[in-house]
């Protein structure tokens, strides 16, 4: 408590004349956060994201600049969170589908049907993991491709070669995609894009047939209608 109490104190001595601007950048920095956390269009979070951490960088080293105070324990907190959640933010891209694998519970789907692994590996270079759970569902994350048991035992092997390569497509598009969309898409948000769900079903259709992938998107929409 005494540290904070001194920390008010040498910035009432250290920051007289420059506190309304350092002011003003700091409540900058806490309405852009605060505006992402209620907007749902991905990008638009990222972008928020990104000036309020600009913000909030900008305003510590202005205060360290100006600061003649050694121990400035609030300033040393703030600082601290500022870099590690930016960190942790862009180091989701990279480890979301391993984190992903490790809170599904995700094993190799080789190890069920050893000619998925060899189909995904001839689209894209990704992992083929299987969850254990009876609804039908397929998603890709980074590097990976996830597909649910009740998904294996609802389709038939053309109708999953449908699924499989729609997915793929996915990963080849991550991989091509400028590194803040991927991030904007994945880090922020799990919806689908109707745009990029078209394209994949169309690589789908030419991989596997058209007659493959209709099927199996009617078989999988009766299971939530």
């Amino acid at each position: 408590m005494n540290l904070l109490i001194g920390d008010l104190s040498c910035y009432g001595q250290c920051l007289r004349s420059w506190a309304p601007f350092i002011a003003l950048i700091v409540s900058i920095s806490i309405v852009l956060i605060s505006i992402s956390l209620i907007l749902s269009n991905p990008r638009m979070k990222l972008k928020l994201f990104i000036f309020s951490q600009t913000s909030g960088i900008l305003s510590i080293a202005l205060v360290y600049y100006l600061m003649e105070c050694s121990e400035m324990l609030s300033l040393y907190i703030y600082s601290s969170y500022l870099f590690a959640s930016t960190f942790i933010i862009f180091a989701t891209l990279r480890y979301y589908d391993r984190i992903l694998i490790r809170k599904l519970g995700a094993k190799p789907a080789v190890s069920i049907l050893n000619w998925t692994q060899e189909f995904v590996s001839n689209l894209t270079s990704a992992k083929l993991y299987y969850l254990d759970s009876a609804i039908p569902r397929a998603f890709a994350s980074g590097r990976s491709i996830f597909i649910s048991i009740g998904l294996l035992e609802m389709l038939d092997d053309d109708e999953l070669k449908a699924v499989l390569a729609h997915e793929a497509w996915h990963i080849k598009y991550n991989s091509a995609m400028p590194f803040m969309k991927q991030l904007a898409l994945m880090a922020f948000s799990s919806s689908a894009d109707p745009e990029l769900e078209c394209m994949a079903d169309r690589f789908a259709a030419e991989v596997s047939g058209s007659e493959a992938l209709l099927s199996a998107r009617n078989k999988i929409d009766r299971v939530f209608i």
